[in-house]
């Protein structure tokens, strides 16, 4: 969106207009100045039937000039076109706002990007990649307490997202979306909370036992990195702050939420997850007289 100032419109002499006689002159020159060049995306050769024999008939070009893609048809399937203009019956392709919308009721994908913070972090390659790892190890050993992998997102040969189910909310949202405190909330009467969330949790423990398994500990077991699948099963996300047992936490920069850890302990033991998950069984159905480990 342009905002005007509902000024008068005149060339800055900063501006290339100001340069020029009039504005005819400027759009001429406009038309003169190079393009991109153009890339040849996709060819694929038609054939037609002549005399009993299927025949050449012309290669399908898709190309992009500027950022925008084309198709048109070509007649030489030796050597490539060099400019739109070689091509015939030049049709430009939408691929904006393409697609059905969506239904609700159909899969999705959550693809996880790095927060904005992150890219200012000097580590960020190296903090995907330990991501990127674990999962990989994860998608290999299945739990069905934790979210389900499928993959890394490409961009110019880098790895730009994690795709995973995508799963309805997180435990924080259904039972506390005031996001109110962990000693106030439980000292609230916790109405969000249904009767069968407290045997979920027993799949949520099996999970971080089967973390433990494969050697690896989450370190960030809190409500907000706890989602719940569509039959209201527990499931365990968010892996950037896992680490392998005995790694220095803070050496290797995991990242971990206030109040659900002991700053003071920075390896990576089994016993920060189970402490952890002690603190949310209090927090989801304990009773007010109870203590929490971490505050």
């Amino acid at each position: 969106m342009t905002c005007n100032s509902g000024l008068a419109s005149t060339p800055h002499m900063n501006s290339p207009r100001a340069y020029f006689k009039d504005l005819s002159h400027f759009l001429l020159l406009s038309r003169l100045t190079p393009h991109i060049k153009m890339e040849v995306i996709q060819r694929n050769e038609a054939f037609r039937m002549m005399d009993g024999r299927m025949t050449f008939s012309y290669v399908q070009v898709f190309v992009q000039q500027d950022g925008i893609l084309y198709s048109g048809k070509w007649t030489n399937r030796l050597v490539s076109p060099k400019t739109l203009e070689d091509l015939q019956e030049v049709k430009q392709i939408p691929t904006e706002d393409r697609g059905p919308d969506v239904n609700a009721t159909w899969s999705a994908v959550h693809i996880k990007t790095p927060s904005l913070l992150s890219y200012i972090d000097g580590n960020l390659e190296k903090q995907i990649t330990r991501e990127v790892e674990t999962c990989e190890i994860l998608r290999k050993n299945p739990h069905p307490n934790i979210a389900t992998y499928y993959g890394y997102r490409e961009s110019h040969g880098r790895v730009s997202g994690l795709c995973f189910k995508r799963y309805t909310s997180t435990l924080l949202e259904v039972v506390n979306p005031q996001h109110i405190g962990k000693v106030a909330f439980l000292s609230s009467a916790r109405e969000l909370v249904r009767e069968n969330m407290e045997t979920s949790l027993d799949g949520i423990l099996a999970a971080i036992k089967h973390l433990h398994w494969l050697g690896i500990v989450h370190n960030d077991i809190n409500p907000a990195n706890i989602m719940l699948d569509e039959d209201g099963t527990l499931i365990l996300i968010d892996f950037d702050s896992c680490r392998y047992i005995g790694e220095d936490l803070r050496v290797t920069g995991a990242k971990r939420t206030h109040d659900w850890h002991d700053p003071a302990v920075q390896i990576s033991l089994e016993k920060n997850d189970l402490d952890a998950f002690k603190d949310l069984e209090i927090w989801l159905t304990g009773s007010s007289g109870e203590d929490f480990k971490f505050k």
